[in-house]
């Protein structure tokens, strides 16, 4: 499989600028910058996955959900669906490479002018005609949005849709969306294959058919030189001396185990493009930390009016559920998610904010489990309203229920039953703010919004239109306090004049306090967003993010090139099943041992220093993330090399704690010259918070004829640190680090296999690494490998083996 994102292991300590977040803010940010002539890093809180990893089960669905409660975590904290719950409404965000457009449903309507009236500063309501306009232009070049082709086989639920704005009497037409239809390769030079309308959208998209951020816009980003890691969670911000310092933490390699101290990565400009949520939590966590930010952060957050409906069990065929893991060849077509739109923002009198959308949705394949006959039928009974009557109706409908009951969820009711997904106004009444260092959303009464009720009565109207029992939102219930749920969640750091009013003004710079910003410093996602927009909003912040970096760029004299078509400067990386650990050790080191000492060998100038450090109180710990790209390369390799990352927390070299990059390590290499000695060899640069470099040069080492046994060799580094980050630098410090027992019960926890497809794979990968590592050992040792070392009472070192 194929990867747009980089090994963690190569990420420098320093970038001209950092976009946190891969989402339509932070996926544009990205290229259109690097299309400017720019350096920049991306990080992505979630795991990158391709067409062909996405669930096609219920099973495979469960393992990617993430549930934050009030008091708990639940899910892994890379699952692609990032699920908040709150007291008054939900929130679902996507995680992973590409973020929500990974999950969303694809459509690409443009806002309405009169959205743009008010709650906006003045400079972009002056400035609509150019977003509206040029930048809506740039967007649509990128993402390639088109209706659903008429030449294509018609679908029911299509049909169905344009039934109910019929009688409705509203506006109805075929909405654009992110969806290829042709096969070929794309305007970035990604090959995408047309839609099989297997109706698994937001679920995402097994076929490379959806024009999610993975077809264009980051692919166009790394063309261009952008360089993406996966699985760091950016914490906060810091200003240092005419730079930043975004703090991150990695997620899936086992350093949470250890507690270890915030990574950091320095830059010239930082843009958040994290999402409302992410962004806001981000930039909540500065403030806590001493930021100057508005106190409006966390303010105007908006559900953008989301609401759902279903015609249950409807007199009409539907086929509204996807394939999942079925083959698409010989079933009739589901198509994509959303291919229909029932308009009501104009006309009939209703003002901006009185407007509201209607569109025909899918029940994704994942979620299709033989339960959902039953969980609607269940439904029905407390929430449902049946919209026509008649006993031969009453039996037509059972008869339904009945077939559904027998034969799962592509039979009989379900198949009957058209979901209708919509948008409205309301008002931005949300509040967002820490508790226990994690997002909380604030709204009393969300759910009582009048949108809602107006969407409730058109829901209903359009499921008598197909004769079927009509759910209301299965949350919008007085019992339950009238909650809602919504995956189009804006604001929280929204535009305005001035600090009073906004977090960002209209070019998207964060203020510091009345209108001066942070130099450097913007936010670029739906967190800006002031107020709701009334439709689907995926194409409003690709709008505004193609503003804000075409106005980032002319304030910086910056050129962006736009032209299209791009291609790749390199192949794709290509990901294999790797190796990953994570290692803590802690010892003493003395600055007064700065002689250069031969490699790889023992002198008592280590014992020495050691002592000395001791008494010196001169600590140094690390927590290191060692990782192998490919197990078989790792094996095969006699040098059995990998890379490593992580963190240093030595007093005497900074108050901070040290970033840990561009490290090396090789398990057991060969020394011809000393055949009996197996050294464990490790290499890495630090970097200080305020830029000082050193370089780390220490190993282990195994041998059996010195009697220390492998407990002792194994977990006993020898090491001298460097000025500067390159070697032969001169020594200012030696010392030893030592593993504990404990700490080496935890690291085995940390290794394991990665990228592997399955979890047997995973199991067996990491089993396969385990054995080698264990009869490498006994190689060495002998059985005595089992004791961990003979017994002895005391240690004493010896400074020769072969």
């Amino acid at each position: 499989m194929i990867r747009l994102s980089s090994p963690i292991t190569s990420i420098r300590p320093h970038y001209q600028i950092v976009v946190v977040g891969s989402g339509y803010g932070g996926a544009i940010a990205a290229s259109r910058l690097a299309r400017a002539g720019q350096q920049v890093c991306l990080l992505e809180r979630g795991k990158e996955l391709q067409p062909g990893e996405y669930p096609r089960t219920s099973w495979e669905l469960r393992r990617q959900v993430q549930m934050d409660f009030p008091k708990r975590h639940r899910g892994s904290r890379t699952g692609l669906y990032d699920f908040r719950i709150n007291r008054e409404i939900h929130a679902l965000a996507g995680c992973g490479l590409g973020g929500t457009s990974l999950i969303n449903a694809n459509a690409a309507s443009p806002p309405l002018r009169g959205v743009f009236d008010d709650h906006w500063p003045a400079a972009l309501r002056a400035d609509v005609d150019n977003l509206l306009g040029q930048d809506f232009r740039r967007a649509e070049d990128m993402l390639k949005p088109t209706p659903y082709p008429e030449h294509f086989p018609p679908l029911p639920k299509l049909v169905a849709h344009e039934q109910c704005a019929e009688a409705l009497d509203e506006t109805f037409y075929r909405v654009p969306i992110n969806v290829t239809f042709e096969d070929g390769t794309n305007h970035v030079g990604v090959d995408q294959q047309a839609c099989k309308l297997c109706g698994d959208c937001i679920t995402g998209c097994n076929h490379a058919a959806k024009n999610t951020l993975l077809m264009n816009y980051l692919p166009d980003a790394r063309n261009h030189g952008v360089v993406i890691f996966t699985q760091v969670q950016v914490r906060r911000i810091e200003r240092e001396g005419n730079h930043w310092l975004v703090f991150y933490r990695l997620l899936g390699f086992g350093r949470e185990k250890f507690d270890p101290p915030e990574m950091f990565v320095s830059a010239d400009v930082v843009i958040l493009g994290a999402g409302s949520l992410g962004s806001t939590e981000i930039l909540l966590r500065s403030k806590a930390t001493g930021l100057p930010l508005s106190d409006r952060l966390g303010q105007r957050f908006t559900g953008n009016g989301d609401f759902i409906g279903f015609s249950y069990n409807s007199d009409v065929r539907v086929d509204g559920v996807g394939y999942g893991k079925r083959k698409p060849e010989g079933r009739d077509p589901v198509g994509p998610c959303i291919t229909g739109i029932i308009d009501m923002r104009e006309g009939k009198g209703r003002t901006v904010d009185e407007g509201m959308i209607i569109e025909d949705g899918t029940v994704p394949g994942p979620m299709a489990s033989r339960l959902l006959p039953f969980g609607l039928a269940a439904a029905s009974v407390p929430m449902g309203r049946d919209t026509d009557r008649g006993f031969g109706d009453f039996l037509r409908e059972l008869w339904r229920q009945l077939v559904g009951f027998v034969l799962g969820p592509y039979h009989g009711a379900v198949r009957h039953t058209h979901q209708f997904l919509s948008a409205s106004h309301d008002d931005a009444g949300g509040r967002m703010y820490l508790e226990d260092d994690r997002l909380r959303i604030d709204w009393p009464d969300a759910g009582q919004q009048p949108s809602f009720e107006r969407l409730n009565q058109s829901m209903f109207q359009a499921a008598r239109a197909l004769g079927g029992t009509y759910i209301k939102h299965p949350l919008w219930r007085r019992v339950l306090g009238k909650d809602v749920i919504t995956s189009h969640p804006l604001g929280g750091c929204t535009m305005a004049e001035d600090a009073a009013g906004g977090v960002v003004n209209d070019r998207n710079q964060v203020f510091e306090s009345d209108t001066a910003v942070h130099g450097g410093l913007y936010v670029m996602d739906g967190a800006v967003v002031p107020r709701s927009i009334g439709i689907n909003p995926l194409m409003t912040i690709s709008s505004l993010a193609e503003r804000s970096t075409r106005l980032l760029a002319r304030n910086r004299g910056w050129q962006i090139d736009y032209t299209l078509p791009s291609r790749p400067q390199a192949p794709p990386r290509q990901a294999h099943v790797g190796l990953q650990f994570t290692e803590n050790m802690a010892g003493h080191f003395s600055t007064a041992f700065t002689d250069e000492l031969p490699p790889l060998t023992l002198t008592p100038a280590y014992f020495q220093a050691e002592r000395q450090g001791i008494e010196e109180q001169a600590s140094f710990a690390f927590v290191l993330t060692v990782l192998s790209e490919d197990l078989d390369a790792f094996l095969a390799d006699p040098n059995h090399e990998g890379h490593s990352v992580g963190t240093v927390v030595a007093p005497t070299l900074s108050p901070h704690p040290l970033l840990v990059t561009g490290g090396g390590f090789r398990l057991f290499p060969p020394l011809p010259d000393r055949p009996k000695t197996h050294p464990v060899i490790y290499h890495f640069k630090l970097t200080t918070r305020q830029g000082r470099r050193y370089r780390y040069d220490g190993f282990k080492l195994a041998c059996r004829a010195w009697g220390n046994g492998p407990w002792g060799d194994t977990s006993t580094m020898y090491f001298q640190l460097r000025e500067g980050h390159e070697a032969g630098g001169p020594v200012v410090g030696t010392g030893i680090t030592r593993l504990k027992f404990l700490k080496w019960l935890v690291q085995l926890t940390t290794t394991r296999a990665n990228n592997a497809p399955t979890r047997w794979e995973l199991f067996k990968q990491t089993m396969r690494f385990n054995l080698w590592f264990a009869g490498s050992m006994i190689k060495i040792y002998g059985w005595r490998v089992i004791f961990l070392g003979r017994k002895k009472k005391r240690f004493k070192p010896s400074y020769a083996c072969d």
